[in-house]
């Protein structure tokens, strides 16, 4: 298991007790991570939708720095799930999992180049997800 952060020092050093069910049932099937993407800090709460309006950038956290979109390095790489979307497209990972608070999955796929699946809520197990700023819990 990697440690799970939000991109923030605020939960340097916790420990989650397992992994997501989507990661597990994916570990199950065969699937080797090979690592965790940086994303927006706490699902983009200072970006554009969060408390703090644009004051801080798509795919920046204190942990991680800032992700930068590989086909335009002035353009925001769009959504807190930026780092997934960024690994995916440079070939970093076959594939890579993100979570959807407010176009968290179809911005950085479309800003990528790289397709996005945003599953239906209650067909996909949320379990062990983040709980974002608005009280969605959502899959990691």
């Amino acid at each position: 298991m990697f440690p799970s952060l939000p991109g923030s020092y605020a939960l340097l050093g916790s420990v989650v007790p397992r992994d997501a069910f989507v990661a597990a049932k994916l570990r199950e099937a065969g699937a080797i991570f090979i690592g965790k993407g940086n994303l927006s800090e706490w699902s983009g709460i200072g970006g554009e939708w969060g408390g703090m309006k644009g004051q801080v950038p798509n795919g920046f956290s204190e942990r991680g720095g800032q992700t930068l979109c590989p086909y335009n390095l002035n353009a925001s790489p769009s959504g807190s799930s930026s780092g997934s979307g960024v690994a995916t497209a440079v070939g970093l990972a076959a594939g890579s999992l993100g979570s959807e608070t407010h176009g968290s999955i179809i911005g950085p796929s479309s800003r990528n180049n790289v397709v996005g699946i945003k599953p239906t809520v209650g067909l996909v197990s949320r379990s062990g997800g983040k709980v974002s700023s608005d009280g969605h819990q959502l899959p990691l």
